[in-house]
C-alpha cells in the first residue's frame, strides 16, 4: 500500500501526469522520488512537494544514469515510469533520428530502469508504466509515440512473467484534459481532440484526477499484473 513509509519512485514526476501522480503518494505519507533531466528543475519541484519528496537526475537513455539512479536507494515498493518526449513526427517528414531518441527513451530506457530496480525491490513492489491510445487511435503527428506505446504493452506482458513477486501492469490514458498536451495543443489536434470527445459515450474525456486513481489502483491492487487498463472514457468503443 501507499502510505507511511513506503517509497515510490516516478521517472518523469517534475511535470504532467507523473507530477501529480507524485503528489497524490506524498499526500498519502509516502515517501517519493521524482527524477527529470534538468537538476534545478527537479530540485525546485521536489521542494514544492515537500519534505517527504527528493529529486534526482536521470535521463532514460544514458544508462549510467540508471544505474546511478537507483544505486543510492535503500528500497523501492512502487515505480511509476511516465517520462516521455512528445516528437510530433510523419511519415510523410519523417525525421529516425528524433523517432529513435523517443522510442529509445520509452522502450529500452523503461526495462533498463526495471532491470536497475529489481535489487532494492520490495516483495510487494509495483511497476505501472504509460502507454497510451494513440497506438490505437492515431493523431496527426503521432508516428513515434504510437510506435513507442504499443511496445510498453509488449514489454509489460515480459515483465509480469519475468520479476514476480513484482507486479508490473500498464495504464492508457485517453486524450487527458487539464493537460499541456490537450491544452495547448495547436488548431488541428484541437479540433481533432473535439470529434474524439464527441465520439466518447459520456461525450466527456478523462481528467488528469482519473488518470491518478487509476495509477494508484493498479499500483495496490494485488490481485492485478500484467494488465493494461484503459482510461479514456470509453472512447476505444466508438
Amino acid at each position: 500500500m501507499i502510505g507511511s513509509g513506503s517509497h515510490v519512485v516516478v521517472i518523469g514526476g517534475t511535470k504532467g501526469l507523473g507530477y501529480e501522480v507524485a503528489k497524490a503518494c506524498v499526500a498519502r505519507g509516502a515517501r517519493v522520488t521524482i527524477t527529470g533531466r534538468d537538476k534545478v528543475s527537479v530540485q525546485a519541484r521536489a521542494e514544492e512537494l515537500g519534505p517527504l519528496a527528493a529529486g534526482a537526475v536521470c535521463e532514460l537513455t544514458d544508462w549510467s544514469s540508471i544505474k546511478q539512479l537507483f544505486a543510492e536507494m535503500d528500497r523501492v515498493d512502487h515505480l511509476v515510469l511516465t517520462a516521455l518526449d512528445r516528437d510530433f513526427n510523419t511519415i510523410a517528414d519523417f525525421r529516425p533520428d528524433d523517432c529513435a531518441r523517443t522510442t529509445l527513451m520509452k522502450t529500452v530506457g523503461y526495462a533498463t530502469a526495471v532491470h536497475e530496480a529489481l535489487p532494492k525491490f520490495t516483495d510487494d513492489a509495483s511497476v505501472v508504466m504509460f502507454s497510451g491510445l494513440s497506438m490505437w487511435r492515431p493523431v496527426p503527428g503521432s508516428t513515434t509515440i504510437s510506435m513507442a506505446n504499443a511496445g510498453i504493452i509488449g514489454l509489460v506482458n515480459s515483465l509480469a512473467v519475468e520479476v514476480p513477486p513484482v507486479r508490473v501492469n500498464a495504464i492508457t490514458p485517453g486524450i487527458v484534459t487539464g493537460t499541456a498536451a490537450v491544452d495547448d495543443a495547436d488548431e488541428v489536434r484541437t479540433e481533432w481532440f473535439e470529434a474524439m470527445r464527441q465520439r466518447t459515450p459520456a461525450k466527456r474525456l478523462p481528467s488528469a484526477e482519473d488518470i491518478v486513481e487509476s495509477t494508484l489502483f493498479l499500483l495496490e491492487c494485488r490481485g492485478i499484473n500484467g494488465a493494461n487498463l484503459v482510461v479514456d472514457a470509453g472512447m476505444h468503443l466508438a
